[in-house]
């Protein structure tokens, strides 16, 4: 990051940057990408390009565009979530064609189909390559483009083998972190065909996204694609081991299978005793977040900064903690 040949990225002008994209719409198979300081950006920049005020957004409940960054979408751009219930978040083409019919039933036109991969809240869960081509089938057929939140996308691919390409083939527009897994310290990058992304440039001066020397961070988003992606199935055996351990612990429910790098379970009580496990096995420095989806829930992510040494210790704080706050 220190050596990064710099320039005024705002202009176009920082070498570091540009290489950034161009690797990045290479590996995603798409005409241009666009770096931008996080993932929620990005996801909103595609809304804002994707869709008109009024217009709605297909997607599964518990996605993090719904979940998360619901003020900008629906305050800021005016758009309306369209949801229907998914198995573990993961659409198919009768999902499409329930949410026309409640959009429709609505009066409202609908613009944009969402789908994450994986998804976030409901542990990691990976899109099979048939559902995406359903819901990409179904999408086209009403003149509606898909976009792909894949802030973990390198996950979907190290646990399936399905190459990064093949996944983003399914969708007009892609949105990648740089951070989560790979371990970039900042930024994201959304990847789609060159007009959009000329387009998507212009949307992320609305959203205070430009940069100037960005290249500093360019610089180490470059080294987490090209030396952090195969690393990312030791995350993955890391978290079923984490798993295992919690679906023995006494009071503690694992919410879903495990295929990638995120562990949801449930505590079976209310937010007051989630958040004091929590706090509990923060004082052994070991830091679990709250999960959507139920008041007990919570989350575990393992990444590049978790050793085996460290799921160790994870284990044996939840498993202390569970004795002192679940206990009875």
């Amino acid at each position: 990051m220190a050596e990064a040949e710099v320039g005024d990225d705002n202009y176009g002008e920082d070498p570091t940057v540009r290489r950034l994209e161009e690797e990045t719409a290479a590996l995603l198979g798409k005409e241009a990408a666009l770096f931008v300081p996080s993932g929620c950006m990005g996801n909103q920049i595609a809304v804002a390009v994707h869709t008109r005020p009024g217009q709605g957004i297909l997607l599964a409940p518990l996605s993090h565009v719904g979940m998360v960054e619901a003020k900008a979408v629906t305050e800021f751009l005016g758009c309306t979530f369209v949801t229907v219930d998914a198995d573990r978040g993961l659409l198919r083409e009768s999902s499409v064609e329930e949410g026309f019919r409640i959009a429709g039933s609505s009066g409202v036109a609908m613009g944009l189909v969402e789908v994450e991969n994986t998804h976030n809240w409901l542990s990691g869960a990976v899109y099979p390559e048939s559902f995406l081509a359903e819901v990409s089938r179904g999408a086209a057929a009403r003149g509606v483009p898909v976009h792909m939140d894949g802030a973990r996308l390198w996950n979907a691919s190290a646990a399936t083998a399905t190459s990064l390409e093949r996944y983003a083939s399914f969708a007009l527009s892609v949105m990648v972190c740089y951070s989560k897994g790979l371990g970039a310290p900042v930024g994201s990058a959304l990847a789609g065909p060159r007009e959009f992304i000329e387009k998507a440039r212009a949307a992320r001066k609305t959203f205070g996204g430009g940069m100037r020397q960005a290249g500093i961070l360019a610089a180490a988003a470059l080294h987490a694609i090209q030396h952090h992606r195969e690393r990312l199935v030791e995350d993955h055996r890391r978290a079923r081991r984490l798993a295992e351990a919690f679906s023995e612990i006494p009071g503690l429910r694992l919410c879903h299978e495990v295929r990638t790098n995120i562990v949801v379970a449930d505590t079976g009580g209310d937010v007051e005793r989630r958040n004091e496990l929590l706090r509990t096995a923060a004082l052994e420095g070991v830091l679990l977040g709250p999960a959507a989806g139920g008041p007990g829930r919570f989350r575990a992510v393992t990444h590049l900064d978790v050793d085996d040494a460290g799921v160790d210790r994870a284990i044996a704080a939840v498993r202390g903690a569970a004795r002192s706050v679940l206990a009875g």
